[in-house]
């Protein structure tokens, strides 16, 4: 039996999971060489993420997982990961450059370091970073673009963000965002204070719901005012305009996470989670992650308040649910369902259920036990595991991902000429903002100007170079 499955047996046997897994992680590590040990607490901590809400102890594992055994290096990148998760661009930095001193470091992680270093306000050190990724991918439009951002004459900010701002409608959607977004990044490094930030952000969103570094600046900006409402109605736009319903449900637990691990709000990141879980039950077919997380959470903040008739509910839900729970998700809701309707409801009807349903996953479980001595219960003959359930992660990127579609890169003499490349941003989890509006052409541009190409040019600066070009023949 694999590690993962002997975690899970336990689990499934205990009273209390919190010290179970306290019990575990302490007999991992008490035998075997310093490699079993790391791989295991690797295990341990994949699980603690289905499990406990609060990424602290899970990131905690996996760290210990890697220098227990640094070339476990998998240990690293999935803490590195589970920050870029939860909005921590900083972190995604700090521990990919540890991660970048090992020759098995991923090919794209330069880029992805580079990118964090730049929207986290740390130009000078992403730009020897994001220099190395271009030497390893020499055509990333991505990577150029990010370069260009970080490598502005300080001098002359100013121009280039007013230039950039001034013609970016000139071009599609496409092109525009990239432009902006570079004038965006300009700005946040140069004066981060000035109220114009703001309105750029904005700007963007209502082109591309999409765009990655806009949302984390955003959100940075908002929480860096206190202005929680709406940063939480900017969260719920995403959510809403997701373009499928798994997208949907991911978006909402990972909003979920970020409330409770970025912005220490364990009561907004419970909203989140509730609405995950109730997407979830309305659709029957899509699975989540972390549901005993989310339910968690949950328990914590309703039975803070007695709201035990609304976690009940939700708990018969999903249980109920035509695909199914796995069966240690629906084990743990089952139990604290049923302890919840015997001790705080005094329901006796609904707690049977409740144990009922937990005992035909694992009658030896002690809570299962007690309780049905405690009423006379018979316990069932337990059901045999189902199948598990395929879940679809939603990748969700620790830096900027790759641009939707690929944008050729810029010849040397046209950067030259113009400004340093714009970077094509990274695709975001699920962003959204004002609907997406056509680009319209720019008011009093001469007639007899040669239109824009459709689709991202082959290079953004060269772009503005022949559009200027033609303005001029045109004249």
């Amino acid at each position: 039996m694999d590690t993962r499955t002997l975690l899970r047996e336990r689990l499934r046997r205990s009273r209390d999971w919190s010290a179970a897994i306290d019990d575990l992680e302490k007999e991992l590590e008490a035998s075997g060489s310093k490699p079993e040990q790391s791989e295991r607490l690797f295990e341990l901590a994949a699980l603690v993420e289905d499990v406990i809400p609060e990424r602290e102890r899970a990131l905690g594992l996996y760290q210990r997982a890697w220098k227990l055994h640094p070339d476990n290096l998998k240990a690293l990148s999935r803490a590195r990961e589970v920050y870029g998760e939860i909005g921590r661009f900083e972190m995604v930095a700090k521990l990919g450059e540890m991660e970048l001193r090992s020759p098995a470091a991923p090919t794209n992680l330069s880029a992805i370091v580079g990118e964090a270093l730049l929207d986290s306000g740390q130009k000078d050190r992403a730009i020897p970073i994001l220099e190395r990724a271009l030497e390893i991918d020499p055509d990333s439009v991505r990577v150029k673009d990010a370069l260009a951002a970080a490598s502005y004459d300080p001098e002359f900010w100013a121009d280039e963000f007013d230039r950039l701002t001034d013609e970016a409608d000139r071009f599609d959607e496409a092109t525009a965002v990239r432009m902006l977004v570079r004038a965006a990044r300009i700005l946040r490094i140069e004066a981060p204070e000035d109220e114009r930030l703001e309105e750029l952000l904005k700007r963007i969103l209502a082109k591309d719901i999409d765009e990655p570094s806009t949302n984390f600046l955003y959100e940075t900006l908002l929480a860096g005012t206190g202005r929680w409402d709406e940063l939480e109605a900017h969260h719920r736009r995403r959510a809403e305009r997701a373009p499928d319903h798994r997208t949907k449900i991911e978006a909402l637990r990972t909003f979920g996470l970020e409330w409770v691990q970025r912005f220490k709000d364990r009561d907004r990141g419970a909203r989140f989670f509730d609405a995950a879980l109730r997407a979830t039950v309305s659709n029957g077919v899509v699975p989540m992650r972390s549901v005993v997380a989310a339910f968690a959470l949950i328990r914590q903040v309703l039975g803070e308040r007695g709201e035990w008739a609304q976690l009940l509910d939700m708990a018969d839900s999903l249980i109920d649910r035509p695909s199914g729970l796995a069966g240690e998700d629906k084990l743990y809701i089952a139990i604290q369902a049923g302890e919840i309707a015997f001790d705080k409801t005094n329901d006796l009807d609904r707690a049977r259920r409740f144990f009922t349903a937990a005992a035909r996953i694992e009658p030896q479980n002690p809570v299962v036990q007690d309780f049905a001595a405690a009423v006379g219960m018979p316990l069932p003959t337990p059901e045999p595991p189902p199948a598990p359930v395929p879940v679809m992660t939603i990748a969700v990127p620790v830096a900027p991902p790759p641009v939707a579609a690929p944008v050729a890169a810029a010849p040397a003499a046209a950067v030259a000429a113009v400004a340093p490349a714009a970077p094509m941003v990274p695709a975001a989890p699920i962003v959204a903002a004002a609907p997406a509006a056509p680009a319209a052409p720019v008011a009093g541009r001469r007639s007899g100007a040669t239109t824009p190409p459709p689709g991202p040019p082959l290079d953004l600066d060269a772009a503005i170079v022949a559009a200027r070009a033609s303005e001029n023949t045109a004249d």
